[in-house]
């Protein structure tokens, strides 16, 4: 119900034909070289076009009407639907390229919303990949790694915590910005892909790195605003295999992102054309908090 704003905007373009149409037929109409029986045509034609206008301009208000009844019903539920969804779940924001403060606050904001600790880390890769920088700042016995290889690591180490040689060894080469501390695991990824990947070492780590998230057994999902001047990146999140929201910086986007994180089905949600799976994936009820005393 969420994508009625693609409907009114077909309708207008109908809309608009329609009027040119009954201009047009107006014009030959008025023809003094136009014979009567043609004249009554054509009068008949504008009269079925006029109807037709009446029509389409009441459906595109209704349209309109259901539009801002959908909107105005997910601002007045959203602080139900999102209050501990994301309780106890920790989440790590990876930007494959420049960090993208908008899209991190949108990020936070959600994990706010659903009782979702703070951040546990957040990574912005520097691109493209030097693959001598990389290889001459690991340890030798990781020389011959190949670099699809080291974003499989990378990612698994995002993931899992504890020990992370890789992230250690290789962030003053890789990474722009960092906040967080990668010692602690990520129940679930968030992932902005801001950069470009133009050169081939830099689409063989990608490629690990988007593999090893795949890998990791917890919820991957790439996002990206809905007023991003940058081209759409959700065509890169479903050739890699990622689920996916469009819209992050509205409460539709927020309430997507964190049914997904919470281990939501699979699939690209959101307000755009790329949401082929719709606007939210099944937003099950949260399990009712036992009374007082009982």
């Amino acid at each position: 119900m969420f994508d009625l704003r693609y409907h009114v905007a077909s309708l207008a373009a109908v809309f608009l034909a329609l009027i040119i149409g009954v201009l047009v037929g107006a014009g030959l109409a008025a023809r003094t070289d136009v014979e009567d029986k043609e004249r009554e045509v054509l009068q008949r034609q504008i009269e079925s076009l006029q109807g037709q206008t009446k029509d389409l301009s009441a459906t595109n208000d209704l349209l309109r009407g259901n539009q801002k009844a959908s909107d105005e019903y997910v601002n007045e539920t959203y602080d139900v639907v999102m209050d501990g969804r994301l309780r106890g779940i920790r989440v790590a924001l990876l930007f494959v390229g420049q960090a993208d403060d908008d899209a991190q606050e949108a990020v936070e904001q959600t994990l706010s919303d659903a009782s979702a600790p703070s951040l546990v880390e957040m990574e912005a890769l520097e691109l493209p990949v030097d693959p001598q920088e990389v290889r001459g700042a690991l340890d030798p016995q990781f020389s011959g790694l190949t670099l699809e290889e080291v974003g499989q690591r990378l990612a698994g180490e995002l993931t899992q915590g504890s020990d992370t040689p890789f992230w250690d060894a290789l962030t003053p080469v890789l990474v722009q910005d960092h906040q967080g501390t990668s010692t602690v695991p990520a129940d679930a990824v968030v992932v902005s892909y801001t950069g470009t990947a133009s050169d081939a070492p830099t689409r063989q780590f990608l490629d690990g790195l988007y593999t090893g998230l795949r890998r990791a057994g917890v919820p991957v999902v790439g996002v990206e605003r809905i007023d991003a001047r940058r081209p759409s990146r959700i065509a890169v999140y479903k050739a890699n295999g990622l689920s996916s929201v469009d819209s992050i910086d509205t409460n539709v986007g927020k309430v997507a992102l964190a049914a997904l994180l919470a281990g939501g089905p699979e699939g690209h949600y959101g307000l755009k054309r790329t949401a082929e799976s719709g606007a939210l994936p099944p937003v099950d009820p949260l399990p009712l908090a036992p009374l007082p005393g009982g």
